[in-house]
């Protein structure tokens, strides 16, 4: 890029401006980026939020979130890529096509070898991005009596110690955790989250993915699956009608709640393994417990995404048993 026009990593000065171009963008008609996205825009990530800058002000954001997840014994350094927005009156310059360039190469220098985007327009799938991830979403019927109340940043500790027993997710610290908390949002909407004595349940309302009906949907949830389902049918006694999120991890939960009405869709963004040699090596100590062999022969990163992760209408070939993603929850970005 020449003249007057430049990449740069955010300062934390200049934090303010880029939420400016944020909420004029995505949030026209009122509402806090920053509230409601605080680890994203936070003081420690400003540098992994990249810009374009043209005669001195920043007229393009791209936003990288750098996180792990467990996947069983295996853990993954994933880049989580949301806020991408350019003003309206620079359009059409490529401006988000070079900053996801430039995206892939920061992502591959801090060590993820996995990018996780939420969004599935032209510019990722340029990237090479595709659908990919198994997921679920059955109907919840029926009612119990558990007791359970709305959780509060008291509950905090309990919620995340129910999170780190489950063998695929975010890893999240706590100070994460406190903020998620504290913005109280999953999969780009507000979020309540429900604590009972051995389980908790974010649940949030409105239409997600191919989903026609505003209904309410438990997008994130801990804690002894069985515990859950019947915190949820609890739940849904006042919140109706209600859905829940599966992965193919979520055995019993995706056993107990299957229905003819239950559906599979891939994950709610697109994803891509940016490079192969080192996703294989953070992910083997998982593939060497399950003996899959032969992923190596595969160089296309866009095929190899989908083999390793499936897809919900089985395009391609992929493994017997596709490795298990979690869902964005309260990590969306």
């Amino acid at each position: 890029m020449e003249g007057n026009v430049r990449i740069i990593k955010l300062s934390e000065e200049r934090m303010d401006e880029a939420l400016k171009l944020a909420d004029k963008v995505f949030r026209p008609n009122g509402g806090s980026m920053k509230k409601e996205y605080p680890l994203l825009f936070s003081k420690e990530n400003a540098q992994n939020i990249l810009c374009v800058e043209e005669n001195g002000e920043i007229v393009s954001i791209f936003g990288l979130l750098f996180r792990e997840i467990q996947f069983f014994s295996a853990r993954i350094k994933v880049a989580l890529v949301g806020s991408v927005c350019t003003d309206e009156k620079y359009r059409g310059r490529g401006y988000s096509t070079r900053l996801m360039n430039e995206a892939g190469k920061v992502s591959l220098e801090k060590g993820a070898s996995l990018m996780m985007i939420s969004g599935g327009n032209s510019i990722y799938r340029n990237f090479g991005a595709v659908d990919a991830g198994i997921y679920f979403v059955h109907p919840v019927y029926g009612a119990t009596t558990v007791k359970y109340r709305k959780a509060t940043l008291e509950d905090l500790d309990f919620i995340a110690y129910l999170h780190s027993t489950k063998p695929v997710r975010f890893v999240r610290k706590r100070e994460i955790f406190k903020k998620m908390l504290e913005a109280s949002r999953a999969d780009n909407m507000p979020a309540e989250i429900f604590v009972s004595n051995s389980a908790y349940v974010v649940v949030t309302k409105g239409v997600v993915f191919r989903d026609k009906q505003d209904r309410y949907h438990c997008v994130e949830h801990g804690g002894c699956q069985t515990k859950v389902a019947s915190l949820i049918r609890a739940v849904s006694r006042k919140m109706n009608p209600m859905v829940i999120h599966t992965t193919s991890s979520d055995c019993v939960l995706n056993e107990f709640f299957h229905s003819s009405e239950s559906q599979r869709r891939p994950f709610l963004g697109t994803l891509k393994i940016l490079d192969k040699s080192l996703f294989l090596k953070q992910l083997s100590p998982y593939l060497e417990e399950r003996t899959i062999e032969g992923i190596e022969k595969i160089n296309d990163l866009s095929k190899l995404t989908r083999y390793i992760f499936g897809t919900s209408e089985n395009e391609g070939e992929t493994l017997k048993e596709p490795v298990p993603l979690p869902d964005y929850g309260m990590d969306y970005v």
